[in-house]
């Protein structure tokens, strides 16, 4: 913990943006990886300048820093450690420019996803990273986790749209990478360096976001299958004719139930698997595209619920972000993990993590982004039952290996973090770490930078 001395150096340094209350402590102890972790102060900044300040401060006195925007990390990545600061930056919240003609947007880390999406949809253009928690999580930690989401498929993750950054290094120096070019490989690319880092070398303070034109037109189908491959047969045969969604997202018969539940629908008793279609574009191409849809997939699903206006399309998309907050029901004590696999390999995946599952006496429950084979593997975990833990902890470790095993990662999109840390030396290998580490030393010395998370210190 940090000393008395060392509070009251912060407070003075930073005398209106220091707490240290527990309730404060307490909810800055927690991201969505339900490990609750300590920190001895919060500071929530409002200012670059304060950002500089603090890390000059932390670096001096080897303080850890622990950036934090909703905390909606599911690997550990924003929980604090004992003795560190947690570095609240949402109070950094505005758009600071969103430029029609040069199609970009300049923003601080604490903007909530879905602000700036409503932002560019108000002056014709379209920001299109989706993660599902778009409506609470920040643009900052989408960029500290290179965060992906339902568009990826069409659109690309984060990485694709961050045209340059601005950060505070530790010790408060300034490191400005990229601009508002759309092309540009002057030197190393040190901003695609940077998304992605989790918070271990740097804090963002301003973000150079790439826009799109807005399509005019959408349309999106619910289709029910009844089998349990029938969504990934679908969806190949949509890539296969030539189609390509801006989303294609898979359900298996858990997720689709409770996606049912929250969208206030009817799920017909014959259904083990959905898939949720969405098109962009042009108007009448949308309409022909929506209509080859229908012909296409009307051979094989029970049932082609066109869901794409009003109520519907609004009440399907909660459904479908609110599986991961709904399956909390099915098993308060749930793991998630965030696999991907060559697109080739999903259905046949799906399965075999199913029948681990069965051997291990653990239900699955399985859904995602079927369009770039990234997918939300449940293990719906009783932890109140005899030899629960071992249980879990047996299955979530075959659940990695066959995903290896059939050249797949075992983070799409959520990161590392704390989560998968450990695994990263056998699966990067020697030379891939010893360069990360490299990085890590050249960045961030004194090692204050979110220290031990994706790298642990003797991981090299």
């Amino acid at each position: 913990m940090l000393s008395d001395a060392l509070l009251l150096e912060l407070r003075s340094l930073l005398p209106h943006c220091v707490s240290t209350d527990a309730a404060t402590l307490l909810a800055a102890s927690l991201d969505a990886s339900d490990v609750q972790g300590a920190c001895s102060a919060v500071v929530r900044v409002a200012s670059e300048e304060d950002v500089v300040r603090l890390l000059r401060w932390a670096e001096e006195r080897r303080v850890a820093i622990v950036p934090r925007g909703a905390a909606t990390s599911a690997t550990g990545a924003a929980r604090p450690m004992p003795g560190s600061v947690a570095l609240d930056l949402r109070g950094l919240n505005r758009i600071l420019d969103l430029d029609a003609r040069d199609m970009v947007a300049v923003v601080e880390p604490g903007v909530i996803t879905a602000t700036l999406q409503r932002a560019a949809e108000a002056e014709g253009l379209l920001y299109p990273p989706d993660p599902a928690s778009a409506a609470e999580c920040t643009l900052g930690g989408n960029v500290a986790t290179c965060a992906g989401g339902l568009r990826a498929v069409k659109y690309g993750v984060t990485r694709d749209y961050v045209l340059g950054l601005r950060c505070v290094l530790p010790g408060g120096r300034i490191l400005e990478c990229g601009g508002r070019n759309l092309k540009d490989v002057t030197g190393y690319d040190l901003t695609r360096l940077l998304t992605g880092s989790e918070g271990t070398l740097a804090v963002f303070t301003r973000i150079v976001l790439k826009l799109v034109p807005l399509p005019p037109a959408h349309g999106t189908l619910l289709c029910s299958f009844a089998d349990e491959d029938g969504a990934f047969t679908a969806a190949d045969a949509i890539l296969a004719a030539g189609l390509w969604p801006r989303a294609l997202e898979s359900m298996d018969e858990p997720a689709a139930r409770l996606a049912a539940a929250g969208a206030g629908l009817e799920l017909l008793p014959e259904t083990r698997s959905q898939l949720l279609v969405e098109l962009d574009g042009e108007a009448t191409s949308v309409r022909e595209a929506m209509e080859r849809l229908r012909l296409l997939l009307g051979k094989t699903c029970l049932d082609c619920r066109d869901v794409s206006s009003g109520e519907a399309f609004a009440a399907v998309w909660q459904g479908r972000r609110g599986i991961s907050r709904a399956a909390r029901a099915l098993a308060p004590a749930k793991h998630s993990e965030d696999i991907g696999v060559p697109r080739g390999k999903l259905a046949l995946v799906v399965r075999q993590l199913k029948e681990l599952g069965r051997a291990h006496g653990i239900p699955m429950l399985i859904y995602g982004h079927a369009g770039d084979a990234n997918l939300h593997c449940n293990f719906l975990h009783d932890p109140g039952g005899e030899g629960a833990d071992r249980r879990l902890d047996a299955c979530v470790r075959g659940a990695w290996e066959l995903v290896l095993s059939h050249g797949g990662t075992l983070t799409g999109e959520h990161g590392v973090g704390l989560r998968k840390r450990d695994e990263l030396p056998r699966i990067l290998g020697a030379e891939r770490m010893r360069l990360m580490h490299a990085i890590k030393q050249a960045f961030d010395p004194g090692n204050i930078m979110n220290p031990g998370k994706v790298l642990r210190e003797n991981q090299a």
